[in-house]
């Protein structure tokens, strides 16, 4: 009967541990955008959506792991839920019920300053932070 139990226990927590580290999320479409803009011109949004692809409710996190935008590029940052002045350290999204897409994109007013950069977030589902995507939009000015 201890023995039962024993390998009872143990197939529990491997489950446990599977479905946990099962994707609750997907990028949809590419992780990797780039954008190429004049000095006088703006890019008014660039998006990255990612969906929900297990059966219930998840909240994303997200952290900025990357981020080489000239400084003199005015830039914000909309999730889904919520816009922030600037490239922001991390946040959560609102809910995304079953089969809900939400995004991440930029917007930048390059102040006619030429340049390119690089920003790159890494997102993961709070209840399994050991799946992760790294979104990443590159911007090109000329």
């Amino acid at each position: 009967m201890k023995k039962v139990l024993f390998y009872l226990l143990i197939l529990l927590s491997f489950t446990w541990t599977f479905a946990q580290s099962k994707p609750t999320f997907s990028v949809v479409g590419n992780a990797t955008n780039k954008e190429s803009l004049s000095q006088n011109k703006r890019l008014d949004i660039s998006k990255i959506k990612v969906e929900n692809i297990s059966n219930k409710p998840i909240y994303l996190v997200w952290e900025t792991i990357y981020n080489s935008f000239p400084k003199e590029w005015d830039c914000s940052m909309c999730q889904h839920g919520a816009c922030q002045i600037g490239i922001p350290k991390g946040s959560v999204f609102n809910k995304l019920n079953a089969d809900q897409q939400g995004f991440i994109a930029i917007h930048v007013i390059p102040a006619k300053k030429t340049g390119k950069g690089i920003v790159k977030f890494k997102i993961y589902d709070k209840a399994n932070p050991d799946y992760s995507e790294v979104l990443t939009f590159e911007v090109d000015v000329f």
